[in-house]
């Protein structure tokens, strides 16, 4: 609320300072076009979060993904640096026998860059995936035995207790 003796007041308070006595045209500051309230910086805020916390779960989701087996039909092998698993496959002689080879380990891992293998003499099969990769594909059941596999590329090969594993095909 304006007081009626305002201008006399300012002039003799600040006899210096130069002063317009306020309109109700002026009473009301112009802001610049960006200016933005503590309101709308809060809800700019808010949606931030939740755009990073989407994005970070569809990161998760997508990492996640990445170890399941592609072929549900299939025996899903897990091979890493530290061994297979399951190291020991059982099948009834003449049944088709898919494998997944799924490996675990990154491109980053200092010995073989990650790369692993699935080599198996009895059958003259050297299946080879890439880091964070899968391989699905058969092994012949026609003869019962038990047929050793074992990783060949940086594992040490058939000397790696961790590294070997045995498919037992009874009849």
């Amino acid at each position: 609320m304006k007081a009626e003796n305002e201008t006399a007041h300012m002039r003799k308070v600040h006899p210096n300072a130069r002063f317009e006595p306020r309109t109700q045209e002026k009473s009301r500051e112009r802001r610049s076009p960006l200016y933005l309230t503590s309101r709308t910086k809060k809800a700019i805020f808010a949606v931030l979060v939740v755009v990073v916390f989407l994005v970070a779960g569809t990161m998760l989701l997508q990492s996640s993904q990445k170890g399941r087996p592609i072929d549900t039909t299939a025996t899903a092998v897990y091979v890493s640096m530290s061994g297979f698993d399951p190291t020991t496959i059982t099948v009834k002689a003449g049944t088709p026998l898919k494998i997944d080879l799924i490996n675990r380990d990154n491109q980053y891992h200092t010995d073989g860059g990650g790369w692993h293998n699935f080599a198996m003499e009895a059958f003259a099969m050297n299946i080879t995936v890439e880091p964070l990769g899968q391989k699905v594909f058969s092994v012949p059941t026609g003869t019962p035995g038990s047929y050793t596999w074992y990783c060949d590329i940086c594992c040490g090969g058939k000397d790696n207790p961790s590294m070997v594993g045995t498919i037992r095909i009874v009849s």
